[in-house]
């Protein structure tokens, strides 16, 4: 089946003529490198192709090749929107509009809560990352990534398998990113660009966050905050904000992990990660988002202490026994 629905979306971009290419609000690491890979390649075969986002390539990923390319404003629509790494449409923010009016939409995705929201549906949930599918892909299409869709395709993969240490990473994850190396992608620079290379003030904003951080839930429950004033007073944007969920989630016998990103008065965006066996993508589809098994999102309202206690309260509903005595 799997074999018979690559090559239906192989016959759609022979055929096909133009091309919309978008992925999730926040976009992280797979995304923008699926995004930017599908680009070279629909390019490459002579077609028309655009990505359009809700929000510009955030700066970490902007030494990959065509990041500049990003449409964040109006565009027409286009014959095929090819969708990466996004389990439902509405994921896509305000480019959900603009999807819906391709006459056919392409699915390429590897979440489990995925809708099959597409004409074609490429969801391989045991890849552990979409960049992975991507890969196969390009290959379906009996080309070779060039070097520059392979860099994008290993930050894809590097990115959202935590440098192959999360539970998502297979011999077929690890087989891909060696067959992406060979054409000659600098592991060390994409990692040192990813991972190691930090601004002051995203330093000083983590050392800010780090400092409100607190244990619920009998010890195994870590949140985390970022208010719209640690970001004036450093001068750091939201980009900037790259693995700091991991922080809370790394303390001894803790869970879950939660990130609480203020946007505006009254508004969030929260990260979750947890360890392996307990999964919180439940958690983050009640509150309209979605995710993997250890690592979800969503965006929320209201009262910032409210908030959190939602929060907490859901988890310890979802994973946990109902405890929400605090630990610290």
């Amino acid at each position: 089946m799997m074999e018979k629905t690559y090559q239906a979306i192989v016959d759609v971009i022979r055929n096909g003529k133009s091309f919309l290419i978008a992925s999730h609000i926040d976009p992280d690491g797979d995304a923008v490198g699926c995004q930017l890979a599908m680009l070279s390649v629909l390019k490459r075969l002579g077609k028309s192709a655009k990505v359009v986002s809700e929000e510009s390539i955030p700066e970490t990923f902007t030494f990959l090749e065509g990041s500049r390319d990003v449409i964040t404003g109006e565009t027409p629509a286009a014959e095929v929107a090819v969708i990466v790494d996004v389990a439902a449409l509405d994921r896509l923010g305000c480019v959900e509009k603009l999807a819906r009016e391709c006459p056919v939409v392409v699915n390429i995705d590897h979440h489990a809560s995925n809708t099959y929201f597409g004409h074609h549906n490429l969801v391989e949930t045991g890849a552990g990352a979409c960049g992975e599918t991507i890969h196969r892909l390009i290959r379906a299409l009996g080309l070779d990534p060039t070097r520059d869709e392979a860099e994008a395709l290993y930050v894809a993969i590097l990115s959202d398998t935590g440098c192959f240490r999360f539970p998502t990473t297979t011999g077929d994850t690890l087989r891909a990113a060696a067959d992406l190396l060979d054409t000659g992608v600098r592991a060390y620079h994409a990692a040192s660009e990813i991972f190691w290379k930090k601004s002051s003030r995203g330093l000083k904003l983590l050392s800010d966050a780090l400092s409100t951080i607190e244990v619920t839930n009998g010890g195994r429950v870590a949140t985390m905050e970022i208010t719209k004033h640690m970001y004036d007073e450093t001068g750091a944007t939201s980009r900037e904000t790259e693995g700091f969920t991991n922080y809370p989630r790394s303390i001894c016998d803790v869970l879950v992990g939660v990130l609480i990103r203020e946007t505006g008065e009254g508004f969030f965006r929260v990260s979750l990660r947890s360890r392996e066996g307990y999964p919180i993508s439940d958690v983050a589809r009640f509150f309209g988002g979605g995710g993997h098994p250890t690592a979800a999102g969503f965006r929320i309202r209201g009262d910032r202490d409210e908030v959190k206690a939602r929060i907490r309260d859901a988890i310890g509903t979802a994973l946990l026994k109902p405890d929400s005595t605090s630990a610290s």
